[in-house]
């Protein structure tokens, strides 16, 4: 029998028990969904962290707390030994080649004015954060060196939280609290989006003595060196020489293991993002396939009972000459059909719900980008197809095999 002719047969008997069919292309409409859903988020997860890591130029430097053999990244850990002191920010002030040095302490706390209260980061910085991190002022001015060195209560903030506290009015010179104590707003940056995973429009600055004091600390959670024309990789040396001496570390030989401390340029944290990218979606997609294997399963139990159900039809068309390849070649058919339909439709259901997705995490997280997963969207219908004959096979070769006179007798 032809393939033109196999083709309407297996689509008419699949139309003719649409109650079943429906049920055997569910459980691979949702598998290939699945995958695709998971590779998309994947996917939109890698850029996210790289985007992160990428947006401040290749010229950073960055130095945390933990030993200096750790490739850990993230938010600062509280379970992490802290060595980062005020000491090491004067240390690399002091340096000839930064281009400019900033000090960050992270913390989460209230702030409020005029009755309007909101949860937000605080972040204690420097004066070369703006720099560090290419910051533009809107209004007023950035924390100053004269207010790092007077511990000023002085706050500069995001363009979010700025009109969240104050609307529409200009919010400089006005007192406003933070964690419940005074502060005078100096300044208004723009928009910056996010940064460290974090929506930076939606916090506030304060310099990062004041922030010392403010929460009883005597550690930074992290050091920013821009290199200016120096080489990251050069700076990274540079760094680490100026902070053994800083931290009285006998390390001749620089032995990452004795430090205490960790420093990674962009690149590093590039090539980490990366990685954990990667992962991530093999992670997912794996998880994802199994629904597809169940879904094959599922196929190869419900072709076996439709074999059975129509043991006397295959008895009647071997009775008029059938061939055994051309039993097989039916049910194989109806076997590729369904699951070549069910794939397309599980691609575009697929598709659609990774879009949705995007869009629920956009009102939690600025930055994620939805991008069609073509190569997933390829994966999950040869998936499907290829499951349609594996799985199908052997019912098709069953129902070929049977001899046409029991066939016949059969009730």
């Amino acid at each position: 029998m032809r393939i033109r002719d196999l083709l309407p047969l297996a689509c008419q008997a699949l139309v003719s028990n649409k109650g079943r069919t429906t049920l055997t292309m569910l459980g691979i409409v949702i598998g290939v969904a699945s995958v695709i859903l998971m590779l998309s988020v994947g996917e939109a997860a890698q850029r996210y962290l790289l985007s992160q890591v990428a947006s401040f130029g290749s010229d950073l430097v960055f130095i945390a707390n933990g030993r200096g053999n750790e490739t850990r990244g993230g938010p600062p850990s509280l379970l992490t030994k802290q060595t980062l002191t005020v000491k090491d920010y004067k240390k690399l002030k002091g340096l000839s080649w930064p281009q400019a040095v900033n000090a960050t302490i992270i913390t989460r706390d209230l702030v409020s004015f005029g009755g309007t209260d909101v949860l937000t980061r605080v972040s204690g910085s420097a004066p070369d954060e703006v720099i560090v991190f290419n910051e533009v002022l809107i209004k007023g001015r950035a924390v100053s060196n004269e207010d790092l060195e007077s511990h000023a209560r002085v706050v500069v903030l995001g363009s979010k939280i700025a009109v969240q506290l104050f609307g529409e009015e200009n919010p400089i010179g006005h007192i406003m609290k933070v964690s419940k104590q005074p502060f005078r707003v100096i300044g208004v940056l723009g928009p910056a989006g996010s940064r460290f995973f974090s929506d930076a429009d939606a916090q506030v600055t304060i310099p990062f003595t004041t922030s010392l004091d403010l929460y009883h600390k005597e550690h930074l959670n992290f050091l920013a060196v821009k290199t200016g024309v120096i080489r990251p990789s050069e700076a990274k040396n540079l760094v680490r020489v100026a902070l053994r001496e800083a931290h009285n570390l006998d390390n001749p030989n620089g032995d990452l293991a004795k430090d205490d401390f960790r420093v990674a340029s962009q690149e590093d944290a590039i090539k980490n993002a990366d990685t954990i990218g990667s992962i991530l979606q093999i992670l997912l997609g794996s998880i994802a396939s199994i629904s597809l294997v169940v879904a094959g399963v599922s196929i190869m139990n419900i072709m076996y009972v439709t074999v059975t159900e129509r043991t006397r039809e295959i008895g009647l068309r071997k009775a008029v000459g059938a061939q055994p390849w051309d039993i097989l070649g039916q049910f194989l058919t109806e076997a590729l059909v369904l699951t070549s339909v069910a794939g397309i439709l599980g691609v575009l259901l697929g598709i659609s719900f990774s879009w949705l997705a995007i869009q629920i995490v956009l009102h939690f997280q600025s930055g994620w980008t939805f991008a069609i997963p073509w190569p997933g969207a390829a994966l999950g219908f040869s998936v499907a197809a290829a499951i349609g004959i594996i799985f199908g096979y052997f019912p098709a070769r069953r129902a070929a095999r049977q001899n046409p006179i029991d066939t016949l007798r059969y009730e």
